[in-house]
């Protein structure tokens, strides 16, 4: 096998699809062996039931999901025992099953995902026995959703959807937006159309990237977030929240300033701070962090930082105009997100 024939067999088993398939066909299988097992006569409710949860997009969605199935089953399973306790007294199975179902039904409409209460009524209640006893079905029905949420969440489980590479990733598309979107002020662009989709990118990223973390929670018994030099992305999102609002004020600060058609004198040391933005990026884009590319934000923001000491915090301090405020505020959110993903406060020279 050549190398290129390795790597695209690599990137077909890491592939997304590869794992939701491997997800459903192994969650199949668990359901319809334990229904088996059990000797369940109706047990492929077994594997419909796996099948709803087991393609859920996430492991949070899988358990909610697995949950509402469970207990929907268990509601319709009750009042449809009770049903059968009236029908035993000589009433219609239809009129059983039609006043039984309101309040069901009123329970799915306020709750969708117990809507397989009124399924489970259904089958109770309307659709005729093997000559056993009246309770067996109802008994029946809840033992296969059981096995049914049980090997979709094993299945889960063993497949999970890896949400701490979605988090770097919409942390790494946060971070080049910004950058982007600094690189769009300094450059005096009057196309207020593209940064309002600039602003709506990183606040969608800032989204996904908060869903994507507590997904990842869930998932920390099999994929463990890092706290230590490899990995901080949980303590990303502040920063880039503050980065994000510095950004739009630094943009009004600009629009404040302009008199016309004249823009205002801007130093072009300013310039480097979408770079560090762009290097944060990658070095957030990768499992673990790229070190080297956090290094080389580290050297982009020392000239800054020193310059913002001087200019605003040191003891020969002037006042600063506006922008030069805000972008000072810029580079010191940035330099603490940097310390933020080092440990040590410092990246340490190679």
């Amino acid at each position: 096998m050549t190398v290129q024939q390795q790597d695209w067999f690599t990137n077909l088993i890491r592939a997304p699809e590869a794992r939701r398939f491997g997800r459903t066909l192994s969650g199949c299988v668990l359901s319809y062996g334990a229904a088996r097992l059990a000797g369940l006569p109706e047990g492929y409710w077994a594997l419909i039931t796996t099948m709803i949860v087991v393609t859920q997009p996430s492991l949070t969605q899988a358990i909610t999901t697995a949950r509402d199935q469970i207990i929907g089953a268990c509601i319709g399973g009750i009042v449809g025992g009770i049903g059968l306790v009236v029908m035993d007294r000589g009433i219609e199975p239809l009129t059983v099953f039609s006043v039984a179902l309101l309040p069901l039904a009123a329970l799915a409409a306020a709750r969708p995902g117990l809507r397989l209460a009124c399924v489970t009524l259904v089958i109770v209640v309307l659709v005729p026995g093997d000559g056993g006893s009246a309770f067996v079905r109802p008994a029946h029905r809840v033992a296969e959703i059981l096995i049914g949420a049980a090997a979709a969440f094993v299945a889960t489980v063993m497949w999970p959807n890896r949400a701490l590479k979605g988090a770097h990733r919409n942390a790494r598309e946060c971070l080049e937006t910004l950058a982007q979107m600094i690189e769009h002020k300094l450059a005096f662009s009057r196309d207020d159309a593209q940064m309002a989709r600039l602003e709506q990118r990183s606040l969608a990223a800032q989204t996904a990237l908060a869903d994507a973390l507590q997904e990842a929670g869930r998932e920390h018994v099999f994929v463990p977030i890092l706290r230590g030099s490899s990995d901080a992305i949980d303590k990303v999102p502040p920063f880039l929240s503050r980065l994000h609002r510095d950004v739009l004020v630094f943009g009004q600060a600009l629009a404040h300033t302009c008199v016309g058609d004249e823009v205002p004198h801007l130093d072009q040391a300013w310039s480097a701070v979408p770079r560090a933005l762009s290097q944060l990026a990658d070095a957030v884009g990768a499992i673990p962090l790229n070190k080297p590319k956090l290094q080389d934000a580290r050297t982009t923001l020392d000239p800054l930082l020193k310059r913002v000491n001087e200019r605003v915090d040191g003891a020969n301090a002037t006042p600063a105009p506006g922008i030069e405020l805000v972008m000072a505020l810029i580079v010191k959110d940035t330099d603490g997100l940097v310390q933020v993903l080092t440990p040590t406060g410092k990246t340490k020279a190679p």
